[in-house]
């Protein structure tokens, strides 16, 4: 479970959509009267990617708690 944070989650969504919009040739997630951009499904898997980089740094630059039996106290 250290590896699923926010950002992972953010990233495999945007990247999810990302697949999805280029699937449906940009239709997917589109306001009734909008044009279709050929750049925004592009745009989402940037994004997805970028998020997934934030996750990783992130973890990596995050310290584990020790655990309670490996603490000696000191008297």
């Amino acid at each position: 479970m250290r590896y699923l944070n926010m950002f992972v989650l953010i990233g495999i969504t945007l990247l999810g959509i990302g697949v999805a919009k280029l699937l449906s040739h940009n239709h997917l997630l589109a306001e009734p009267g909008q044009t279709p951009s050929p750049h925004e499904a592009w745009i989402y898997l940037g994004a997805g990617a970028l998020m997934l980089v934030n996750g990783v740094v992130s973890i990596r630059q995050s310290t584990t708690a020790p655990h309670k039996s490996a603490e000696k106290e000191v008297v």
